[in-house]
């Protein structure tokens, strides 16, 4: 396959996206957020007691995503565009930062509360932001600029980051964790606004191809003991690779071809209230009142966003 340079792509990711393509990212990110936030209730469920499998879970989730949509491009009769298609090396490092983000986020998730370990990871909206700005040269407006600020700040307070409970050692490592995950997920978040000429379900595939390359290598490393895997724990780990993996992450392609760095990133932390709200229903985690303030920034930082592009899209 040939394999062009990332510089070479960045002229694509210029061109205005038309309002329907907008709408259905914005739905198509709404839907993936959800979706990826039930990571954390599925990993858990999925999880022997005592045991950190994170790295093997989401070899499994990649590994059926490409699967999944390898089939699909078959019975649409689109392997061809798959030959056809230049892969190049964003795409490659979109998979590889995919694949390490999930595989730390969720190894955090088991080790730190759910709401922190998913807030954590959502640093990468605004390092995807920053990098936009500066590699791509995506000049956000005020109102898109407010809106990740709000958003951000919503994060911080639903995580619970303020408050001043001393941390173990168990949740300090997966605070640890899902900070490299919110790192390694803001530089895929970037790669995703090259190459945008490419198809999504072509990039889909080789998204989840890559990443199975590299969560394979942390299998390697890492070997992690499924010994107590229960047939509980692998139906959870089913419908794990198939919710969060093949819906959301192919989901989260189509987002990201349409949206502007800055949009994708106000309307990811919606992951952040699912989980929040699942960590609260499923496991009794506390929710704090600045974590319930923190939902509502973050709904409105969601609002700006889509707002304030809205209103670009109407005047161009």
């Amino acid at each position: 396959m040939a394999v062009s340079v990332l510089a070479s792509a960045p002229t694509q990711t210029r061109r205005a996206v038309p309002r329907m393509r907008h709408r259905a990212g914005v739905l198509a990110i709404i839907a993936s957020a959800s979706a990826m936030g039930l990571s954390g209730l599925f990993g858990r469920m999925a999880t022997p007691p005592g045991a950190v499998v994170g790295e093997a879970l989401t070899l499994g989730r990649m590994g059926v995503g490409a699967l999944g949509m390898l089939v699909v491009l078959l019975a649409g009769r689109r392997f061809g565009a798959l030959r056809r298609t230049r892969v190049s090396w964003s795409v490659v490092l979109g998979g590889v930062f995919l694949g390490l983000s999930l595989a730390t986020y969720l190894s955090a998730a088991v080790l730190t509360d759910l709401s922190r370990a998913v807030a954590l990871h959502y640093l990468g909206p605004v390092v995807a932001t920053v990098l936009a700005r500066v590699l791509l040269k995506e000049r956000p407006t005020r109102a898109e600029l407010v809106s990740v600020l709000v958003s951000a700040a919503g994060m911080v307070l639903a995580a619970g980051l303020l408050d001043a409970e001393p941390l173990v050692t168990t949740q300090l490592r997966g605070d640890v964790l899902a900070a490299v995950s919110g790192v390694l997920y803001g530089a895929a978040l970037l790669t995703y606004r090259y190459r945008s000429d490419m198809p999504s379900d072509v990039r889909s595939f080789w998204n989840f191809a890559f990443a199975t390359l590299a969560t394979g290598g942390m299998v390697a490393l890492t070997r992690p003991d499924l010994s107590g895997m229960t047939a509980q724990s692998w139906a959870w780990a089913a419908g794990f690779f198939l919710v969060c993996g093949l819906l959301a992450l192919g989901l989260l392609v189509v987002a990201g071809k349409n949206l502007r760095a800055v949009e994708l990133s106000a309307l990811s932390y919606w992951e952040v209230v699912v989980a929040m709200l699942v960590g609260a229903a499923v496991f009794g985690e506390a929710v704090s009142p600045l974590g319930w303030a923190g939902a509502v920034l973050i709904g409105v930082g969601a609002a700006l966003a889509v707002g304030s592009t809205h209103r670009r899209l109407r005047t161009t």
